[in-house]
């Protein structure tokens, strides 16, 4: 059975049109267009916006329920996870280790890798790999 499509209204299809327009990135322009064509077409069936497309049911009902959640602001495109970007990892400013850097310098003590981690842990509440230290200290 065929079922339509519901909308929030956030925007009038002039909007839309002119947020269209304006859209460089086509990943977040494809899928205002998909809204796009339900907002001209309110009683356009799921299947038919599927196969315009060539986007599956599911893929076609998440951009939808991120457009009627959030509006536009809901279909831009989130950043993808690249290799190291996992849970425990968040990206470290050079400032922390310009900071370590600076420490070592002031101390008498020798730092070991585990000394450098359980610093930057204390100090910024991050974890970070005695490798990732390392590599970065060097680049320095």
């Amino acid at each position: 059975m065929a079922r339509n499509i519901n909308l929030k209204p956030h925007d009038t299809l002039e909007q839309w049109h002119d947020n269209i327009k304006r859209t460089r990135n086509n990943e977040h322009k494809l899928k205002m267009l998909v809204i796009e064509k339900i907002l001209a077409n309110p009683n356009v069936l799921a299947k038919e916006v599927q196969d315009t497309f060539f986007i599956s049911p599911r893929t076609m009902y998440n951009w939808i329920n991120a457009y009627n959640d959030a509006g536009l602001e809901g279909l831009t495109a989130k950043s993808k996870k690249g290799r190291g970007s996992g849970k425990g990892n968040k990206k470290v400013d050079d400032e922390v280790f310009f900071r370590l850097a600076e420490e070592i310098r002031k101390s008498d003590k020798k730092w070991r890798g585990k000394d450098k981690q359980a610093w930057i842990e204390k100090e910024y509440g991050i974890k970070v790999t005695e490798q990732s230290i390392a590599y970065r200290m060097n680049k320095l």
